[in-house]
């Protein structure tokens, strides 16, 4: 059985050896298994916005070892889609909403042989994306906004989640991955999602 853990923010702050082992994961998902041009360092993956003192959640095995992760970013200050990719907003202007929050770094262990795939459809991605929605009702979270490869928007599509596109919704590539900014709405579409049993179905079903 997993859990999931919320730190840093306004949460409690996650140690060291807590941050290490995420910051791995992430290379581990980004660089190695997806090949994507992330920044590395000792064997981790972190950029700016790391420092910005943004929420993780984290997703644990029984034995306590990350098995998933999620970055939480308020857009009232720099993040990701507004400072880094302006490109994906298609038209769209960047939001800065104290309601509106960025999401990023999203990675699910897929297993030894499950190739270039950035989350798969598995209880760990169900179980975080409930946390999401808690997170979201608890924090006054109305809206999220992403930028996602074109792949892992169609995983989220597959649970229901009420996702759609910025801007003239066309995608581009970023280095060498198809890529698009997204938004999901935090509403009785999303809560049927993670309280119905449509996720029970989906899981079994991927």
């Amino acid at each position: 059985m997993n859990t999931i853990e919320l730190g840093g923010g306004n949460f409690h702050q996650l140690d060291a050896e807590t941050l290490r082992g995420m910051f791995a994961f992430r290379r581990q998902v980004f660089s190695d298994r997806l090949g994507w041009k992330v920044g590395t360092h000792e064997n981790l993956e972190f950029d700016m916005f790391d420092t910005m003192n943004p929420v993780y959640m984290l997703a644990r095995g029984e034995q306590g070892v990350i098995e998933g992760c999620w970055r939480l970013m308020p857009t009232t200050d720099d993040y990701m889609l507004k400072d880094t990719f302006p490109q994906l907003l298609r038209g769209e202007s960047a939001p800065s909403n104290r309601h509106v929050w960025e999401l990023s770094r999203f990675a699910v262990d897929a297993g030894a042989n499950a190739g270039p795939v950035q989350a798969p459809l598995n209880t760990v991605t169900l179980d975080m994306i409930r946390r999401l929605y808690e997170f979201a009702r608890t924090c006054g979270v109305e809206r999220f906004v992403t930028v996602t490869s074109v792949a892992l928007e169609r995983l989220l599509k597959r649970t229901g989640l009420p996702i759609s596109r910025l801007g003239d919704g066309r995608a581009q590539k970023v280095g060498r991955v198809l890529s698009v900014a997204c938004w999901v709405e935090v509403n009785e579409q999303f809560a049927d999602v993670v309280y119905s049993g449509s996720h029970q179905s989906i899981s079994q079903a991927a």
